[in-house]
């Protein structure tokens, strides 16, 4: 900021009363200034001596001789080092002087300001202040045109020679009615008057303001301001346009069936529809504007927003209401924006019928999925099977021995260890020359049983094919049948292939004949088969019959040294299956499986291994693609006061216990919503309503 400490000259030079009018004459010869501060022997101020003083004294006849004391001004006039340039130039004009004296707080002389002074700061002022308006005009959107008050044009920015099509160098210094008579600007010259925006002839969408540049209260020139309407009506219409979609969408949340509720991406609601206030019985501006999470928390839609994820559907509790709730993230240039949730909450009286004919239908999918895999097993063996930890080793061995035996094998093992695994290495390593067929005693539904183990005649119910079908035991023939989920099956039925296995004979459903078969038998289960006996409910002739061989598949907890092999040969796996790139776990990602408990064994660790692969497509994976389970301290190892059992129970009836318990925790943390305790303990809804099921856990929904 200008101030007069930085327009003054410097003062190199003073005098002092005692001075002569010689000494005067000399300081002024050799400064060359108008004007000499006066001062006293402490230095402050005490006059100025100007040439006009200096003049009049030798114009008097006054000897050279002559000290200074009383022939110079005094007080002098004066301004202090940081008042403006606008004070200086003020006091100057005011008090009617050429220049004034600079002092410092001290009241001592620093510098002199003179009228070149102010003319050289005023010139610097107006080149800048002309150099700032060119840059503000070139810049403006709106066109500009001006003339004096002879018509001549002075000013034309870029914006207005685009409107008009012309060039600054065509039009500039000459008369406005000889290149642009359109441009009523004469008018305004006459008149004084500012006429508001108006049409101009000749050149379609563009409008005017004129206006009267005065000077001293005369008429000195005139402005136009020129704007291009054909932009605006294009905006206008796209507005229009948006405005017409907006009502449509409007209309269209409005009559949906079910509540719809948009955030953005700081979790505030931007949309919510009538159904959703509705339901919440609040109205819009109770909503709008609003942190989701203090309105209704229940959505949990912030998780969405974070994770980028879109859940599929799911049953919450809702204002204590059931309601279907599905979440997808608003996603914009790849980043997300927000988040959307509907809520279904109207006839859902008829949810459990849905829910049963969901689990019936997923009972079917698993079971053609045990279908495919035993196919896709024919060439598996033993040493396929991943893992070189001793406790896997182990159980590779037994099942060697085993393979050369034609005895009844009893696989024991958590769910998701490799039970099915084991068994179709088993039977490839026997050379048995039949097939390896799979029975999921779980899976099938309890009519189907019989008539899938033992096949049916022609007739033999509603329904049957016309030419009969032949049964599991029928299509092992020479080969091995597996029992998966042996302790699932009912006592009717367990009572049936006890008399196969022991006679190694049956009939048809529906038929008289005798059928006679060569059936190796490989069964397995996850159950404690001797509690079952104790509770009456599993035979206790058929457990004998097929214990003959035991084999007992260790968790994965128990074998942690093959989580590196299986890890690296799940990610191979789902890169060719879901053409990614992944090289790896990160170290604290494997870290994490180290520590981590694994409850859903080898299928757990390779359903987190899909997920991740589905989350990133290259590069490492990292705890931000795991669940969120996974990253809590609540899933590590149990300590070895929970894994020693005092009371030196089975650990097979200890497992079933402890899983049990967790199961009940993760509905507790779901609110009794099945799916999503399911996705808490990293299992699918199949799985996990088997586990309900063998656990005898009911819970409402």
């Amino acid at each position: 900021m200008d101030n007069a400490g930085t327009i003054c000259n410097n003062l190199t030079v003073f005098l002092k009363p005692v001075d002569t009018l010689r000494d005067a004459v000399v300081s002024f010869a050799r400064s060359r200034l108008d004007a000499i501060p006066v001062v006293g022997e402490d230095g402050q101020l005490m006059g100025v001596m100007t040439k006009y003083n200096l003049y009049k004294a030798l114009l008097d006849g006054l000897s050279l001789d002559m000290q200074l004391t009383g022939l110079y001004h005094h007080p002098a006039v004066v301004v202090e080092e940081e008042d403006s340039f606008e004070k200086v130039y003020m006091t100057m004009v005011g008090k009617r002087v050429g220049q004034v004296v600079v002092i410092n707080r001290e009241n001592k002389p620093v510098g002199m300001v003179t009228k070149p002074n102010l003319i050289d700061k005023l010139h610097s002022r107006s080149e800048r202040m002309a150099g700032e308006l060119a840059s503000l005009l070139n810049a403006l959107e709106n066109g500009v045109l001006a003339i004096n008050r002879r018509k001549i044009i002075t000013v034309i920015n870029p914006a207005a020679e685009k409107m008009l099509g012309v060039k600054s160098e065509d039009v500039l210094g000459r008369e406005i009615t000889s290149v642009l008579p359109d441009i009523k600007l004469r008018n305004i010259l006459r008149t004084g008057k500012m006429e508001n925006w108006k049409k101009i002839a000749g050149f379609p969408g563009l409008v005017a303001k004129y206006l009267p540049v005065f000077r001293h209260g005369i008429i000195n020139g005139a402005i136009a301001v020129l704007n291009d309407l054909r932009e605006y009506e294009q905006v206008a219409q796209e507005l229009e346009s948006v405005k017409k979609l907006q009502q449509t969408f409007a209309t269209v949340l409005n009559l949906a069936y079910d509540g719809l509720l948009v955030i953005n991406h700081y979790g505030t609601i931007t949309t919510a529809n009538k159904a959703i206030q509705e339901f919440l019985q609040l109205r819009q501006e109770d909503l709008m504007g609003k942190p989701v999470q203090s309105v209704i928390p229940e959505l949990e839609l912030e998780e969405i927003i974070q994770s980028g994820l879109r859940d599929q559907g799911d049953v919450r509790i809702v204002r204590g209401v059931r309601c279907i709730v599905t979440r997808l993230p608003v996603i914009r240039h790849g980043k997300v924006t927000g988040a959307v949730a509907k809520l279904t909450f109207r006839d859902l009286h008829r949810l459990p019928d849905l829910v049963k004919r969901l689990e019936k239908l997923e009972n079917q999918v698993s079971f053609y999925r045990d279908e495919l895999s035993r196919v896709s097993h024919n060439d598996l063996h033993l040493d396929d099977i991943i893992g070189d930890s001793p406790a896997i080793q182990k159980v590779k061995n037994v099942c060697r021995l085993a393979a050369q035996s034609i005895s009844t094998v009893l696989l024991i093992g958590e769910s998701g260890t490799g039970k099915g695994l084991f068994a179709s290495a088993i039977h490839n390593e026997s050379r048995r020359p039949g097939p390896f067929i799979k029975v999921n005693c779980a899976a099938l539904p309890e009519n189907l049983l019989e008539s899938e183990f033992f096949g049916y005649e022609k007739g033999a119910f509603t329904g049957a094919n016309k030419g009969g079908k032949p049964g599991k035991f029928e299509l092992a023939d020479g080969g091995t049948l597996f029992l998966d989920e042996i302790g699932d099956m009912s006592p009717n039925l367990q009572a049936k292939i006890l008399r196969v296995l022991q006679e190694r004979e049956f009939e048809r459903v529906g038929g008289t004949k005798t059928i006679n078969v060569n059936v190796r038998v490989i069964a397995a289960t996850n159950r404690n088969l001797e509690q079952l006996i104790n509770e009456g409910r599993f035979r206790e002739d058929l457990y004998y019959r097929l214990n003959v061989i035991t084999v007992q598949i260790p968790p994965l907890r128990e074998r942690a040294d093959d989580i590196p092999s299986l890890t690296s040969f799940f990610i191979k796996k789902y890169n060719r299956i879901l053409d990614s790139r992944v090289t790896g776990l990160d170290k604290e990602s494997m870290e994490l499986f180290m520590q981590h408990h694994w409850r859903g064994n080898v299928r757990e660790l390779e359903n987190i291994i899909e997920r991740a692969l589905n989350i990133t497509q290259g590069g490492k994976i990292t705890p931000l693609h795991l669940p969120q389970y996974l990253r809590n301290p609540s899933g590590m190892k149990p300590s070895k006061q929970e894994v020693t059992c005092k009371e030196k129970i089975e650990l097979s009836s200890s497992v079933a216990i402890a899983e049990k318990e967790t199961i009940l925790k993760a509905l507790e943390r779901a609110q009794g919503n099945r799916t999503k305790a399911a996705k808490l303990l990293g299992i699918s809804r199949t799985c996990f309503y088997k586990k309900l099921r063998q656990h005898n856990i009911r819970n409402k929904q």
